[in-house]
């Protein structure tokens, strides 16, 4: 049977199915959302700039203990065992917490960066964005970091239950670019290969409050509240993922008119089976603090400085390019903030440091496929310099090891709006890169 190509609209992943599936609904196999296989004369390559941020994961600093078999009927979470029932875990000197911040930079360049990239970013020679830079840490400030990160890693092995709210914010800065980075060697004319693309905006900006509820079970609970803004065109969304004692949904609510809210119950598998495999390949990966060291340059300790009057330590460092720091709570050791920031500039030899990586064991993707994404990272590095911008999260509130039970993770759905029950996917939809 002819198949044809589609995008999710909810990550953006590229997907391949059978024409028979038009008018299906399906489960996209990358965020698992609930989405109809459109009519493939419909079907289209993707846009030329990326949709407004996907809704965000839980607070990449803030990973779940391993997942204990499900607990009966309401289960309760007093907090954490103590040291006697339960020994802190064991972990060589760098397993480093810092396994969070990669997250943080790939999920973020991995939606800005490869989606520019895919679609035709290049050319120009820019310079890098003075607030990307990363000065060259002392040799006691490394020690002191890596010394910090490891007292960050065992707070967070005590971590059994945990309620957290804060807000993500984001602003891209998209100015700077040109037809001439969008369409290479497409304009004889010099002054149109210098204008800005038509079609693409100049600022995106989004400010989304978000609450997380974890549990030691399968038990999730992440809701948002997201205001997005894309040049002077305002958009709002309402979203919720979680799995209770009642099952797994989601709920989004586009608040845009004649567009009914969504509501859905998700079969009940294990959601994080695939994800769960990625973080074992890469805690793996990262138990050699060589490895680490290939992907993680120039980190350092830097100045102190509060987060919401709490006083913290500050750890900056280099990923792919891209300005990381992370703020660390001198009490606690717990992290109330961490920011990216963009327009830094990727090297041939940080793309292949990152990439040696991915084919020890990250991913399952075959090697000619890495080498195909890994040329065009370099093709198209030098332009990812012109979009400049913020990734930021903080915590407002952080509670370790409450007491929650399996009905503390039940949203409150808005009466009226109609639940869909999504049975076991059937459609053979696969990624197609």
């Amino acid at each position: 049977m002819p198949e044809f190509k589609f995008s999710c609209p909810g990550c953006g992943q590229h997907i391949q199915c059978d024409v028979g599936y038009a008018g299906r609904q399906i489960s996209c196999p990358t965020c698992k959302q609930a989405i109809v296989v459109p009519q493939a004369a419909a079907s289209s390559a993707p846009p030329s700039m990326p949709p407004p941020p996907p809704a965000p994961r839980p607070m990449p600093s803030l990973p779940p203990r391993p997942a204990a078999p499900a607990p009966p009927a309401a289960p309760r979470y007093a907090g954490a065992q103590s040291a006697a029932a339960q020994p802190p875990k064991k972990s060589p000197a760098l397993k480093v917490a810092l396994i969070a911040v990669v997250f943080l930079v790939c999920s973020a360049l991995g939606y800005f960066g490869v989606q520019f990239a895919l679609h035709g970013l290049g050319g120009g020679k820019p310079k890098e964005d003075p607030a990307a830079h990363v000065a060259t840490p002392t040799a006691d400030q490394a020690v002191q970091a890596l010394s910090i990160l490891s007292k960050v890693h065992s707070a967070y092995t005590n971590v059994n239950t945990l309620k957290a709210e804060g807000t993500l914010t984001l602003y891209l800065d998209l100015s700077n670019l040109t037809e001439a980075d969008v369409n290479p060697g497409g304009h004889e004319d010099p002054k149109m290969a210098k204008r800005h693309p038509r079609g693409m905006p100049r600022t995106v900006t989004n400010s989304t409050a978000i609450f997380i509820k974890q549990a030691p079970s399968n038990f999730y609970y992440f809701t948002g509240e997201a205001i997005s803004k894309i040049d002077r065109m305002a958009i709002t969304n309402t979203f919720a993922y979680w799995s209770s004692d009642k099952g797994r949904f989601t709920f989004n609510d586009s608040h845009q008119p004649r567009v009914p809210a969504m509501y859905m119950q998700l079969p009940d598998v294990n959601p994080g089976d695939n994800a769960a495999q990625q973080v074992k390949n890469i805690q793996h990966l990262f138990q050699d603090p060589a490895n680490l060291a290939k992907i993680i340059k120039d980190l350092g300790q830097t100045e102190d400085e509060p987060v919401n009057g709490q006083d913290c330590y500050t750890l900056t460092a280099k990923v792919f390019g891209q300005k990381v720091k992370i703020w660390v709570d001198k009490s606690t050791y717990l992290v109330p903030q961490w920011q990216l920031t963009l327009g830094g500039l990727a090297s041939d030899a940080d793309i292949d440091d990152a990439f040696s990586l991915a084919a020890a064991g990250i991913t399952n993707a075959p090697p000619m496929e890495l080498d195909m994404v890994k040329t065009q990272f370099k093709k198209y590095a030098p332009a990812f310099a012109k979009i400049s911008g913020t990734l930021a999260f903080t915590a407002d509130n952080m509670e370790v090891n409450p007491t929650l039970a399996g009905s503390d993770f039940n949203y409150a759905v808005p009466p009226g709006v109609r639940l869909i029950k999504m049975p076991n996917p059937t459609a053979r939809a696969r990624p197609t890169n």
